[in-house]
This record gives C-alpha cells, structure tokens and sequence, in this order.
C-alpha cells in the first residue's frame, strides 16, 4: 500500500550517498516537468476564458505546479548534503611563523656560520617554522553525526509528506466546493430562465386583463429572490476558484470550472471500505505520526553523538623550524589533546536525553489523538455515506418531471399561484439536500482518507 507522496518521493535516497548528484537530477527532473506542463496549461487557458477539466486532472495539475509543494523538495536536497557535509574529514592546518624578513649585522655575528639558502638566493639567513596539524575524530564521531543527519533527511521526507497531506486536503475540499457551487447555481439558472419565461407571458395576459397585477409582481418578486441567489452562489464560486487558483500556480482572469462526471459518489467501492484494516493502516501512514517517531529517533541519534563528544580528538602536527634551536634545520613531531576535566559535554548529553523524553511523551499523545481522531471520522463518514444510501436513485429525476408537470398545469391555469410557489420552494430544497448529500461523502471521504494519511 502506497502513502500519499510515493509518486512524489520516488527516487528519493536517504543513504546520504551520490547527494548532490540526486539532488541536482531531482531538482532539473521538478524543473522541467514545471516548464513542460505550465506551458501546455498556458496555452489551454489562452485558448478559453474558462479552463474545464475533471477533478483527476486538475489534481495532476495542482501535483505538478503548487508552488509549496516544489519548494519542499529543495529542503530533501538540503537534508541530504548535510549528510555529506557530515561525512567529511577536517581540514589540516598549516602555520608559517618566526619569519625574519631582514637580517643584522649584529645578529648574523652571534651565528657560528650562515644560514644557507632555501633555493636560489631565496631565504638566505632567514629563520622560520612551519607546522602542518591534522584532526584525527575519535570514537567513531563522522559516523555518528552522519546517522543523525541521516534522519535529518527522512524527516525532510515526511514533512513533505506531511504538507502534500495537508495541501491535498485543502485542494481537494475547495475543490468539491467549487463543483458544489456550480452546480447548485445551475439549478437557480434554470429557474431564472423558467421564471423569465412565465414572466413574458404573464405580461402579455396582464395586458389583456386576464391576471391580477398582484400575480405578475408575485412572479418579479420571485425572479429577484432567485437573481440575489445566483449573485451569492458567484461570490461564493469566486472564492473557491480564487483558493484553487493559488494552489494550482494560475494567474489569469481564466475561470474554472470542474466537469460534473465524477460528482456522483460511487457507492459500491465506498460500501466495500474495511473498517478494521483501515485501522491498522492509519497509524503507519500518517506523517505527523512518523514525524513524531522520527523526532524520538532523531534525539535518540543526538545523544549517541553527544557521548561520543564527551570523548577528546587527536591532533597530530609536523614541524619544521629554521634556524630557531639548537640545530639549524629541525624536524619534528608532535600531538596534542584536550583533558576532559572540566567540560564533559554534560549539558549536551542531558539536553538529548530530555529530548527522548519529550519525544516519547509527544508521540504517544499524537497517537492518541490521531485513534480519536479516526473513530470519529470514520463514523460522520459512515453516516453521510448511509444518508445519501437513504435517497432514492430515481428521486432526483421524479422531482424534475413532477416540477416540470406543476410548471405546465400553472400555465395552463390548472393550480393557484401559490400551490406553484410552494411547490417550487420545495423542489429547491431538495435539489440542495440531494446535492450537500452528494458534497458531504466526498468531504467526509477526504476528511477520513486525511485521518488515515493514504488513500482509499
């Protein structure tokens, strides 16, 4: 079973090896699949004032653009080369002193002969000394600090995980939001357009005195009502499509639209959902709960590190003096150490194992409440899911062909104004609660595939 961003991080290594290579591959890869697809979406948009796909294409087109989700990948490549960074040796360090850039009379007097040159006539009677030194890291400290710098990068991962996770949850919300407002609108559209027509004839049998003026002013009214609707539901549209247009990377005064194919749960792969594997899954894919467990094994890492700080490096050095001791060119060698008397990294050591600590006590209450959370989820998922089982199938097409029944029996005079009023009241109604029905199970499925942290 695969997480959230297993697409995303595939080819991702975590071995602290080949880093800057796979990070440079990894970032031309994000790159030109950014370039590639914006270009052709560019295009699109150009072509149409309104851009029209289905909810799966956009998702691939929010995966490839959001901004956010490309800037994450770059901290993956950071966490990697700090495992190289870590593996590196220290630099030797060479000194040159004692120079004398001239020599006296007088003190050439007190030399029992003169210094010869270094070559050529350079450096003659000129005394210096040279020291090469060079760390040696003892008790195994490159490995150590590699391991946690190893768990540096799988914590970049799922903090990747983690924002796709969240990201994901947003897109996909506002973008059942979105196909909501469309949708209900349309069904205002409709009634704007029929009330429009009722209106053209009433005017004509007004004018021959065959209706009430109270009649037609009734079915203006009406017409306003439903006008004021359509002007709410488009702010509401401008919105969502505003919020989908920042995580899709668009600018533009191009509108979005979701095509209405997939709007329709399909009710039997949501019916076949296993409630106990479900369980036994969410704890193993969640990113904030790996995130919690990486944090434990990230201080657990520290503080084998820190220990081993407690331990002193060796400093070897060489040495060449010229002209500065008893012989005129001396070479030696030398090694130096730092005495653990008073500083033993205790503060360190201490500060890493309060962390595991912390740590421990963070991630069993994460669990906690992420069980909490998936109990309740699960259930509201259960009961949107068993509310819209409720409707009937044909019920949405009943009411359309009984509306349009009591639209020509009011034409033709067969009911009252106000049976048509009350009727129409209702079928408004109930086109809204068909549609939250619908709009509930993809908001509660997402809610409970964001609980799980994979999808279902």
């Amino acid at each position: 079973m695969k997480s959230f961003a297993t697409m995303e991080l595939k080819g991702i290594k975590t071995n602290g090896e080949n880093v800057q290579g796979n990070g440079r591959i990894f970032s031309k890869i994000t790159f030109l699949l950014f370039i590639g697809f914006s270009s052709t979406l560019l295009s699109q948009v150009r072509q149409t004032d309104t851009l029209k796909l289905s909810r799966q294409h956009y998702e691939e087109l929010f995966l490839k653009q959001n901004l956010l989700l490309l800037a994450e990948t770059y901290k993956i490549n950071q966490a990697e080369a700090m495992v190289l960074q870590a593996k590196l040796w220290p630099n030797p360090n060479l000194t040159i002193e004692e120079v004398n850039l001239w020599a006296t009379d007088k003190q050439l007097s007190y030399l029992d002969e003169p210094l010869p040159q270094v070559f050529g006539n350079v450096a003659q009677n000129t005394q210096f000394a040279v020291q090469l030194e060079q760390q040696i890291v003892t008790a195994r400290k490159r490995k150590k600090l590699m391991d946690v710098e190893k768990v540096g990068v799988k914590v970049a991962e799922q903090e990747f995980e983690e924002l796709l996770r969240n990201l994901k949850y947003e897109f996909r919300n506002t973008l059942t939001e979105l196909q909501y407002l469309q949708l209900y609108n349309r069904v205002f559209l409709e009634q704007r357009n029929l009330i429009q027509n009722l209106l053209n004839a009433y005017k004509r049998q007004l004018e021959n005195d065959h209706i009430s003026k109270g009649e037609y002013m009734r079915l203006q009214t009406l017409q306003l009502e439903v006008s004021k609707e359509i002007n709410e539901l488009s702010k509401a549209k401008n919105e969502a499509e505003k919020e989908l247009k920042v995580l899709l990377s668009i600018t533009g005064p191009a509108s979005l639209f979701v095509l209405e194919e997939d709007f329709t749960p399909n009710l039997q792969n949501l019916q076949n959902l296993d409630m106990l594997n479900l369980e036994q899954d969410f704890l193993r894919y969640r990113p904030d709960v790996k995130l919690a467990e990486l944090e434990n094994e990230y201080f657990k890492s520290l503080l084998t590190y820190e220990k081993s700080q407690a331990i002193p490096d060796l400093n070897l050095n060489a040495s060449y003096d010229r002209g500065g001791g008893v012989w005129p060119s001396f070479f030696g060698f030398g090694l130096s150490i730092d005495l653990p008397v008073f500083n033993r990294n205790q503060g360190a050591i201490a500060h890493a194992q309060m962390g595991i600590e912390n740590t421990t006590y963070l991630s069993n209450d994460l669990r906690l409440r992420a069980r909490a959370e998936f109990d309740q989820n699960y259930k509201d998922f259960r009961a949107a899911l068993t509310f819209y089982e409720s409707i009937d199938p044909d019920f949405e097409t009943d009411l359309d062909e009984i509306f349009e029944n009591y639209t020509k029996n009011f034409v033709n005079r067969n009911i009252s104004l106000l049976q048509y009023l009350d009727f129409q009241e209702a079928y408004l109604e109930n086109k809204k609660i068909i549609l939250e029905s619908k709009k509930q199970i993809h908001l509660q499925l997402e809610t409970l595939q964001y609980t799980i942290g994979k999808e279902i």
